[in-house]
């Protein structure tokens, strides 16, 4: 049990070493002395009287706009961060991004892969089943979350086991149709923000829907493969060529009806060479 322990706060750890060191390396850019800061930008539109925010900014005005200083990692929670890629300057709300990814990315691992059932061993689990079943968001997906996936960790040595059976037998027997609507609406809020942005109804430099459409698509999409993955093979088709639906054929019912067809056939040919005679 300690050795157990111990396996999951390192993992617990590599995860988010991993996460620090993919965003706290420093972003450096070439600098000339009549850049000048996003605050002094907006300043700068204030004080021409035009009425014009940062989404009125023209190309070459942007151009003189320095990106912001720190790695990504320091400005994952600001508001107005601005980020360089060649030639196009981007002025980003990190702190919505972020809060996005945050969520989707704890949804997806700790809830749809064994990760979550082997380190907290269906705490978590409880946890959000007690919130939405206490805030009236979901009675139903409360309780579900609250008994079935520590009932099957009790049940089997192996926490990837019994992550596969609770999936197999619990989750997506009464909630794949509702991750394939999720999906099919993640996808309609991508295409949403693809086509206001067609028509010109988001500028270029502030992409922050986009991208948020873009993580909220691959969230639904990872959920949607997750649950696919851990869904049962169907061995054979119901009610394949019985006409009724639920049942199943077997090679004697073949066989029987074949022989029957056969005498009608049979039968059919009998009498119209003795109408021919």
């Amino acid at each position: 049990m300690k050795s157990s322990g111990f396996i999951r706060h390192l993992l617990l750890g590599t995860l988010l070493i991993a996460f620090v060191s993919v965003f706290a390396a420093p972003v450096v850019h070439a600098q000339s002395d009549d850049m000048m800061t996003l605050e002094q930008m907006k300043m700068k539109l204030r004080d021409e009287g035009k009425s014009r925010n940062l989404s009125q900014l023209t190309h070459a005005e942007l151009e003189m706009i320095r990106p912001s200083e720190g790695s990504l990692f320091a400005n994952l929670f600001n508001t107005e961060y601005v980020k360089k890629i060649g030639n196009s300057t981007f002025i980003l709300n990190m702190l919505a991004i972020t809060l996005v990814i945050l969520i989707a990315g704890f949804v997806v691992l700790f809830f749809f892969t064994p990760i979550g059932l082997f380190l907290f061993r269906g705490s978590m689990h409880a946890f959000v089943g007690a919130i939405l079943k206490a805030s009236g968001i979901s009675k139903k997906f409360g309780d579900h979350l609250m008994k079935e996936p520590k009932k099957w960790l009790q049940k089997e040595k192996s926490v990837r086991s019994a992550f596969a059976l609770y999936m197999h037998n619990e989750f997506i027997p009464e909630y794949k149709n509702n991750i394939t609507a999720i999906a099919f609406m993640g996808t309609a809020f991508l295409i949403l923000n693809i086509g206001l942005r067609g028509v010109k109804f988001m500028t270029a430099h502030e992409p922050d829907l986009i991208v948020i459409a873009i993580v909220v698509e691959i969230t639904v999409l990872l959920l949607l493969g997750m649950t696919t993955w851990y869904e049962k093979e169907e061995e054979e088709e119901t009610g394949a060529g019985a006409g009724m639906p639920g049942k199943q054929l077997s090679l004697a019912d073949v066989e029987r009806r074949l022989d029957a067809l056969k005498q009608e056939l049979e039968a059919s040919v009998r009498t119209e060479t003795g109408l021919r005679q």
